[in-house]
């Protein structure tokens, strides 16, 4: 005895069974029994279908390797940021394919010896800001000594006076103090007179003499510029050592 209220029938015409637990296709949604619920069992329209659009669907487009002996394919285009060629994930590095734009080490490195040497001549004569304050406080200690054992002009006012230990070519230490609105030419006369030491600043063809910091720095190579534009450019403190040298012209 048949319950057509229970289950359903196989939607397959030549079948038309009784399915008390009947088998929905995921395809056409049609119920069958479970000899002909397969797509293919039933010829299956919608199935159909979608494997021809599934066929129809072009295939994703494939980069070849560049390099001359590789044919791997990837689905990422992995382009090298130097040569602009794509390249395969075994050959994606400079090194690995041999970039025509690849750096070689020993040039990069003569690169950046060169760089440094550059950096360095920059630097230069530049004095650290730990180095500026340690000579600033060294002439500030020593000018309290100077100040009383100076030689110079007496009829300059002491506010004008700066104070040097001078070093002179004789290797003599020579107390000063000479007036900050001086030039550094009139300077080094003065302290070459004081001193006694032979001054040929005036005769071309003879080494003529200058002033440097104890580290060998020349102070300035302008005889015009004065000692007060020295100080505010703290080349020169008010009390430093400096030494006075001869120099081949």
């Amino acid at each position: 005895m048949e319950f057509p209220s229970l289950g359903e029938r196989c939607s397959m015409a030549m079948c038309q069974q009784l399915d008390l637990l009947p088998i929905r296709c995921s395809y056409c949604q049609k119920h069958f029994c479970k000899a002909h619920f397969q797509p293919f069992d039933h010829s299956c329209s919608s199935y159909h279908d979608l494997s021809s659009k599934l066929l129809e669907t072009p295939s994703p487009e494939m980069h070849i390797c560049s390099l001359s002996n590789c044919s791997a394919k990837e689905l990422i285009c992995m382009s090298c940021s130097f040569c602009d060629l794509h390249f395969c994930l075994q050959h994606r590095h400079q090194v690995d394919h041999q970039c025509s734009k690849l750096e070689k080490p020993v040039e990069k490195m003569v690169q950046t010896a060169e760089l440094v040497k550059q950096i360095q001549l920059k630097n230069m004569g530049k004095k650290t800001c730990r180095g500026v304050k340690s000579e600033k406080l060294a002439a500030k200690v020593q000018l309290m000594k100077l100040k009383q054992n100076s030689t110079g002009v007496n009829e300059l006012p002491a506010e004008e006076r700066v104070y040097f230990s001078v070093q002179t070519t004789l290797q003599v230490q020579v107390a000063v103090f000479v007036s900050k609105f001086w030039s550094m030419g009139k300077c080094i006369d003065y302290i070459a007179s004081a001193s006694k030491t032979a001054n040929f600043n005036n005769i071309a063809g003879k080494p003529h003499l200058n002033l440097f910091s104890p580290a060998g720095d020349c102070l300035s190579e302008n005889k015009d510029v004065t000692i007060a534009e020295l100080i505010d450019e703290e080349t020169l403190f008010n009390g430093q050592t400096v030494v006075m040298k001869y120099v081949d012209q």
